[in-house]
């Protein structure tokens, strides 16, 4: 995916990646061992949509094509293996094709991480997250590459630019490394799939800002590269993104910027080779993407698990599990504090993963655990979330504080929202009054 200026901004179909409040790109239009959920193993990716249509294209788009494939080539060092083709849909007929592919592509486990999503209070309830991952894309698309059907797809009459360019650089990815492979990867994981969109769409990127800039791109300072990329996506930030959650904003934003600044730091160290190696040896967290320099020195995220056989016990099943990242918590909560704070507190982050537990009958059980690199960042991680929670729900209706630990109280309607730190560690457990307690109990252990 791509930006153009202030308005284009290209994507790569693959909206099950959506999940969780993580959307396909496109064109802004003015136990101590976890047990991974059914949903979350290993299963063959469905191809039941029709073909597209391919209608012929005028000499102009022809002629872009053309040119688009050679410089992608070029600047990547790649070369084709197979033709890619290219064709024209309607707005309409995109849509349709956005919403087929969330069903096809994942429409179950979109559904479940949404319920998870509603449970820790980060989308309304009911909300259908494959529904709302297709309206993202029909609202934003312009030009895409699909790698379910080896094309690139251009949508409502695209007039052409260099977002071809960086289209076909997704081809390129797709026939070298097999996109789908590494982007619907089983059992899913928010944090390390968002880390791998950002190498996708930061070397496209990179091709598409060397074709425009030339030898210029190289030697731009690497926050400069990101300060532009997000400039460009501060139109959409205000408008299209100003309709879907911060969490799903911030996220597509940060494959752009944050992607960019992160393969352009890959390639100065090691050339086009290092870039490649990203597609076999990927960053395994977004925080390696925001410091380039945790992932040149492999600093892995810590390992955070609840013991379910406890919750197991207490007739509560496992539905969705996924760690957020470092740019899940940025996210999450810029839709309490300003941007800047939100950036400081999740800068901490050491490792995470939230749980979504459901029993026939009860209130969903929603269960974050993180751990933090210090004390001090785990109370500004708190210290934000808290304030997240007053905007969301206001005044605290319990606090208890001693000298090791001390949590925060929330109550709306049928649930409770807890929030409890000591040392290192914040949990976050949110459902029917009767659990919470119990849950932070077994998120203790």
């Amino acid at each position: 995916m791509g930006v153009q200026g202030k308005g284009r901004i290209s994507a790569l179909l693959t909206v099950f990646t959506i999940a969780l409040l993580v959307a396909s790109c496109g064109n802004k239009r003015s136990m101590k061992t976890a047990v991974a959920p059914a949903a979350a193993l290993p299963q063959p990716v469905a191809r039941t949509l029709q073909p597209l249509p391919m209608r012929p294209l005028s000499a102009k788009l022809q002629a872009m094509r053309e040119r688009a494939m050679q410089r992608a080539s070029a600047l990547r060092g790649l070369e084709w293996t197979a033709d890619v083709g290219m064709t024209e849909l309607s707005g309409w007929e995109y849509g349709q094709r956005a919403s087929e592919m969330a069903q096809v592509l994942g429409g179950d486990d979109l559904r479940a991480l949404g319920r998870l999503a509603s449970a820790g209070g980060a989308l309304p309830e009911g909300v259908d997250l494959a529904q709302l991952a297709a309206s993202f894309a029909a609202v934003s698309a312009g030009a895409v590459y699909s790698p379910l059907d080896h094309q690139v797809i251009l949508v409502d009459k695209f007039k052409g630019d260099s977002l071809l360019t960086h289209e076909f650089t997704h081809a390129l990815q797709d026939q070298h490394f097999d996109l789908l492979k590494l982007l619907v990867q089983r059992p899913y994981n928010f944090d390390r799939t968002e880390a791998m969109f950002s190498v996708v769409e930061g070397d496209a990127v990179n091709v598409q800002r060397r074709d425009e800039e030339g030898e210029t791109y190289a030697r731009k300072p690497l926050d400069d590269i990101a300060r532009s990329e997000g400039a460009r996506l501060g139109s959409y930030r205000e408008d299209v993104g100003s309709f879907f959650p911060k969490l799903l904003t911030e996220t597509f934003i940060f494959r752009y910027r944050d992607g960019a600044r992160f393969i352009e730091a890959v390639r100065r160290r090691g050339g086009e080779r290092a870039v490649d190696d990203l597609f076999t040896n990927p960053p395994a967290s977004s925080e390696q993407i925001l410091h380039p320099e945790k992932y040149f020195q492999s600093e892995a995220a810590r390992e955070v698990q609840l013991d379910e056989s406890l919750f197991a016990a207490n007739g509560w099943k496992l539905a969705a599990s996924t760690p957020l990242g470092e740019i899940g918590v940025r996210g999450l909560l810029m839709e309490g504090v300003g941007d800047d704070e939100a950036v400081r507190a999740a800068a901490g982050w050491g490792g995470d993963r939230a749980y979504l537990f459901e029993r026939a009958g009860a209130t969903p059980l929603f269960v974050w655990k993180t751990v933090w690199d210090k004390q001090t960042d785990a109370q500004e991680f708190f210290r934000a979330y808290t304030s997240l929670q007053n905007k969301r729900q206001g005044a605290q209706v319990g606090v208890n504080s001693s000298a090791s630990e001390s949590q925060a109280i929330w109550r709306e309607a049928e649930r409770t929202t807890i929030a409890w730190i000591s040392n290192d560690t914040v949990i976050i457990v949110r459902g029917a009054e009767a659990d919470a307690g119990t849950a932070l109990e077994f998120a203790k252990r």
